[in-house]
């Protein structure tokens, strides 16, 4: 079925940094430039946050609110995940997107940390880290899948959506506007000995598909 996706772009600031005469003078490095990059990795990461768990009111629609239910951990799994609930986790995605060669992961180091410890029934790591072979570098896979470390996607506990699978191309992100960077060194700023910098940038973000490309396996409640 065909129908509308409308991605609304919202504005980020990376707050003001006001910095004092004597640092960018006196530094033996480049510490406007520094500071600049430093305001970039602030927007990164707000806007990935809100690409994560935005709620879509006032902000991006984040692919874990988008996203639908692939798997509900099985009692007493709040905090862990067991292999079968990872394999119906995969299997949830219909064999039409996996067959297409793009279905990752996504969860937070914490969870992929639990899962580097799950054997199979044959006492086998179900995790394979990635390492550097002749055909050259191989990523960490799971179940045969790549591995995206988020950190924006929630820590297991009870209820938390807390693994992501799927194909995440299908999250489509509208910048609108490149970031714009800004010196201060009017009166407010000069009186105090500071020179004032900030960043906007204007962006947004949506899950644009129908047939659930992307599915999430919350934790147990109990």
């Amino acid at each position: 079925s065909f129908g509308v996706v409308t991605i609304k772009t919202y504005k980020f600031s990376s707050k003001i940094v006001a910095v004092p005469f004597e640092l960018l003078q006196d530094s033996s490095i480049d510490m406007e430039s520094f500071i600049r990059s430093r305001l970039v990795t602030r927007l990164g990461r707000i806007t990935n946050t809100k690409f994560t768990t935005g709620t879509g009111t006032g902000e991006p629609n984040g692919i874990v609110t988008a996203a639908a239910s692939g798997k509900v951990g099985t009692t007493g799994q709040t905090t862990t995940v067991i292999f079968d609930d990872l394999v119906d986790l995969v299997h949830s995605v219909d064999p039409a997107y996996r067959a297409l060669g793009g279905c990752k992961f996504m969860m937070n180091d914490a969870s992929l940390k639990i899962i580097r410890k799950l054997k199979d029934s044959q006492g086998r790591p179900i995790f394979l880290p990635g390492y550097d072979g002749l055909a050259g570098a191989m990523p960490d896979t799971l179940l045969g899948y790549p591995v995206v470390i988020n950190q924006d996607v929630a820590t297991m506990a009870a209820n938390a959506k807390s693994i992501l699978f799927g194909d995440f191309t299908y999250y489509k992100i509208r910048d609108a506007m490149d970031i714009q960077m800004f010196r201060f060194d009017d009166s407010a700023y000069i009186k105090l000995g500071q020179i004032g910098f900030l960043a906007w940038m204007r962006s947004g973000g949506n899950f644009v598909d129908v047939g659930g490309g992307v599915k999430y396996y919350a934790n147990s409640a109990t």
